[in-house]
């Protein structure tokens, strides 16, 4: 009896040795880096209290990634792109505090956004441009001192991540993008008076 208890710890053992921990591989996620997809639009740093900031992300469906051109469309079959954003006021020297608006408040030209702790950016797919398509203009409602950040759901501080909603059992693609802009730190500093 002994002897049965050893061989199934030894089948066990063997058997969660060769658990396969790539997450990426079972989850059917591919990376790219394409640069500026996410653009604020061309603005002096100071606004005044009724304006808005407007976050442009609009992109073709055929990625330039040097050596070759992805096709994001027919690859992910998705129709749209989400990435995130942070928009924060200066309460004190060291505290800063996440600026939120009622969804009815963003000004939203094109895609689609839903503000809450971040603001959710959805880029939607345009047939007939064939771009990934977005702009939504926050509204900067008082006096202040500011940043903007797409390090929420972003591993690094000078990149934006942009996710595929693909649908199922198809690939889903993470572009990492390079934002000009930003600060050592990765923040859009700005003042609204």
């Amino acid at each position: 009896m002994k002897k049965l208890q050893y061989i199934g710890l030894i089948i066990l053992a063997l058997l969660v040795s060769n658990c396969d921990t790539d997450d990426d591989g079972f989850y059917n996620n591919v990376f790219v880096s394409v640069p500026n997809l996410v653009a604020m639009d061309a603005h002096p740093t100071t606004y005044s209290v009724g304006e808005r900031l407007y976050i442009s992300a609009d992109f073709s469906r055929y990625l330039d990634e040097g050596t070759t051109t992805l096709d994001a469309f027919l690859t992910t079959g998705a129709t749209e792109f989400a990435f995130s954003y942070v928009i924060e006021k200066q309460i004190s020297g060291t505290e800063w505090q996440i600026v939120s608006v009622n969804d009815s408040q963003l000004d939203i030209v094109r895609g689609n956004a839903q503000n809450g702790s971040y603001v959710y950016g959805v880029c939607e797919y345009n047939a007939v441009s064939e771009m990934y398509e977005y702009r939504v203009g926050f509204p900067l409602l008082s006096a202040g001192t500011y940043r903007l950040s797409y390090g929420y759901n972003s591993d690094t501080l000078n990149n934006v991540e942009l996710r595929s909603l693909s649908p199922k059992k198809r690939l889903v693609l993470n572009i990492n993008s390079a934002i000009t802009g930003l600060d050592a730190d990765g923040y859009y500093n700005f003042t609204v008076n």
